[in-house]
């Protein structure tokens, strides 16, 4: 007998599509209790074409739209947010199973982008005009797509989606797949907004799924957020197409830097929270920990101290607002990839100081305790352990005598997006920045503080440095130039004087 199954549908042409003909189911496990599934939705080849053809029509009569015309979609989209942000906040918590720490904090920047978007979309796509007569604004590109992962799931779909519709593109979203319940609100907000048909697309599946839509290489902008081998792939699939923008955006090898002058105990916890906020799981999350040899054997010990302390969420400790809990992982998989990470630090580091390990739960969800590894600095770019980002709550402590050495072995990494200095001196910050090429620098606060009108961006194994966030607009538009002077004083003559002689008249 078969299971009668309760899919979300794609959204697809300004409907809840229904598939006749079904490649793939995917369901949404709580990772705190993986017999406990949430969702479930499905794929199949025949989405293809519609999704394409509804997209290049629609786009066509979207980009004629004038820019408040566009402003007032994403205004109803924003208000359903928002009118619906405790059943949005609920499920985000829930598919992922994380913490009303993590959850709200997300949320703040979502809040930050609602703000933002209106005046930022106005001063970007402006008409702008020079004295000699040049005339130019930007013009959407036509197709874009854009698909995230489990690292900030809603934020970094609203802040690639809501401008590239502001800017007149016609948009295909792919959310997680671990995140059905949450992105089949997004598509609700959509859909109450009332965008013309055709105009946002939304469609459920893992990664073969946006493959099969990257491959069609009809997209003028592609976003893929996800891990280093999947960042690879889009990028063999898209090296034939060269007109498209390709957008990457990948896990980095983040670090921390301690001088002798910070003050240690608001140290560990801007690292703790940054290391261990999601389980790790951000694209920003702190992996590496390099600390003055002055203070590194004080720095050490509070440091394990801090994290041995540190509340591992049972199921019901996820909802506490006073305190971060620490979350399981999304998966199976990812829990796996952890311990068998941990097996590899164990070997390659000088020291494990707290090895992460499975917890026994009675949802046999995929909690882990954090792991705490030593290693001298002329082994880290040796190290698959040290060098690889691997999205889970783990910490490499390193000793230096110097920051130099320091901003070397993060050159040579060539996968950090950033970099938190702690210090009492501002200067110390400047220096760094000037030596140094991470993209990201943050002084005395975690590398996972983000806001959505800075440019973020992320180089070489974590990225192919294009800028994300609502800068991502400028991914999705061109230039369009047009010289008004000396026809423009021409024009400007003939209406002079076809207007005196209606008033002669």
């Amino acid at each position: 007998m078969a299971i009668q199954l309760n899919l979300i549908p794609p959204y697809i042409n300004g409907n809840f599509h229904s598939t006749t003909k079904t490649e793939h189911i995917f369901s949404v496990n709580n990772p705190a209790n993986p017999s406990d599934i949430l969702a479930t939705a499905s794929w199949s080849k025949e989405l293809v074409d519609p999704v394409l053809q509804g997209m290049k029509t629609a786009q066509k009569k979207f980009r004629l739209t004038s820019l408040d015309e566009r402003l007032s979609y994403l205004k109803k989209v924003i208000g359903f947010l928002k009118e619906n942000a405790d059943e949005i906040k609920s499920n985000m918590m829930l598919e992922l199973a994380r913490s009303k720490v993590a959850v709200e904090e997300e949320w703040s920047l979502c809040e930050k982008l609602f703000a933002a978007l209106p005046e930022f979309c106005k001063q970007a796509l402006s008409v702008k005009r020079d004295e000699e007569g040049w005339e130019w604004q930007y013009a959407p590109l036509g197709l874009v797509l854009v698909s995230s992962n489990i690292a900030l799931p809603v934020y970094t779909l609203l802040s690639s989606v809501l401008p590239a519709l502001a800017a007149g593109n016609a948009v295909c979203m792919r959310p997680s797949s671990h995140c059905l319940l949450s992105g089949s609100l997004l598509a609700s907000g959509f859909h109450q907004a009332s965008f013309p048909p055709g105009v946002v697309q939304i469609v459920y599946g893992d990664f073969e799924v946006f493959r099969r839509l990257v491959l069609t290489h009809q997209f003028d902008t592609i976003l893929y957020t996800g891990g280093e081998e999947s960042l690879e792939q889009i990028r063999r699939d898209t090296s034939t197409q060269q007109n498209a923008r390709l957008v990457l955006c990948g896990g980095g090898k983040n670090a921390a830097y301690v001088t002798e002058t910070a003050n240690i105990s608001a140290a560990i916890s801007k690292i703790v929270y940054g290391a261990f906020l999601d389980a790790g799981q951000r694209l920003e999350s702190t992996n590496l920990v390099f600390v003055d040899q002055k203070i590194f054997s004080e720095f050490q010990d509070k440091l394990v101290s801090a994290v041995k302390s540190m509340p591992i969420g049972a199921r019901e400790d996820l909802t506490r607002s006073d305190i971060h809990v620490m979350e399981p992982l999304c998966s199976s998989n990812s829990w796996e990839r952890f311990l068998r990470f941990q097996g590899i630090a164990a070997r390659e580091s000088d020291d494990t100081l707290r090895w992460g390990k499975p917890i026994d739960n009675n949802g046999n969800g995929y909690f882990v305790s954090p792991g705490v590894h030593f290693m001298r600095s002329d082994k880290v770019l040796k190290s698959i352990y040290a060098s690889n980002a691997f999205f889970g709550p783990d910490i490499c402590l390193i000793a230096i005598q110097d920051r130099q050495e320091m901003i070397n072995i993060l050159d040579d990494l060539g996968a950090t997006r950033c970099l938190g200095v702690h210090s009492q001196f501002v200067e110390e910050v400047y220096e760094i920045r000037q030596r140094s090429s991470v993209p990201s620098i943050l002084w005395n606060t975690s590398t996972i503080e983000l806001n959505p009108l800075l440019p973020s961006i992320g180089r070489g194994k974590a990225g192919n440095s294009y800028i994300t966030g609502v800068r991502f607009l400028l991914s999705t538009v061109y230039p369009q130039v047009l010289n008004l002077s000396a026809p423009f004083a021409a024009v400007e003559s003939d209406i002079r004087s076809s207007k005196k002689k209606q008033n002669n008249v």
